[in-house]
């Protein structure tokens, strides 16, 4: 059985990918399963170069085949940003009540038939020296009001990120809705190939 790497710290999203590659042969790890420690400091411009050089990174690091990722969200009315800053695009680089306020006055300065947005991901599969990339998007619009019920996902975005088809926000996803609209899961499903090889 082929082993692969997760390469993320995130347990929520290390679920979502063993639950999306259940049905593969595969022996998966992640990083805190071989007791790796050191982060990898996502300093491009771009998310395939952030996923691809944080592929490289911790199949050196391991010796296995590792799947690793970028992502964000992508608001035209702000030139596509936060994009590769979503994380820190209120430059204190926190997931707190004070980014999820700034997310709100940003929202707020969009006209209301200006509040599309997308969410972006872009994977990385290092297999042997070679990498493979993929993306995955989801279209949607903002709200100016956050979702206030229990979290299931735990990122601020997603409580403020909603899907138009099912006029749902992103955290308040049942388990067969987040698999339907996951821009990781439709990334991945491009790199099945090399995984099945």
């Amino acid at each position: 059985m082929q082993k692969l790497l997760i390469a993320t710290f995130n347990k929520g999203k290390s679920e979502d990918y063993k639950s999306f590659l259940k049905e593969l042969p595969l022996e998966l790890m992640t990083l805190d399963d071989l007791g790796i420690t050191q982060d990898f400091d996502e300093v491009h411009n771009t998310f395939e170069q952030n996923a691809q050089d944080k592929a490289k990174f911790y199949a050196l690091l391991s010796g296995f085949p590792t799947l690793a990722d970028d992502s964000g969200v992508e608001i035209p009315f702000y030139n596509m940003e936060p994009g590769v800053h979503t994380k820190r695009w209120d430059g204190r680089g926190k997931n707190d009540k004070h980014y999820k306020k700034f997310i709100l006055e940003k929202i707020k300065a969009i006209p209301q038939d200006q509040r599309q947005a997308q969410l972006h991901a872009v994977l990385a599969l290092s297999i042997d020296g070679e990498i493979n990339l993929a993306e995955g998007i989801i279209k949607g619009f903002l709200a100016e009001k956050i979702y206030q019920k229990t979290s299931t996902h735990g990122y601020p975005w997603d409580s403020v990120f909603i899907i138009p088809e099912i006029n749902k926000y992103y955290e308040e996803l049942t388990e067969e809705e987040n698999y339907l609209y996951n821009h990781r899961r439709i990334a991945l499903e491009k790199l099945k190939l090399f995984l099945t090889k």
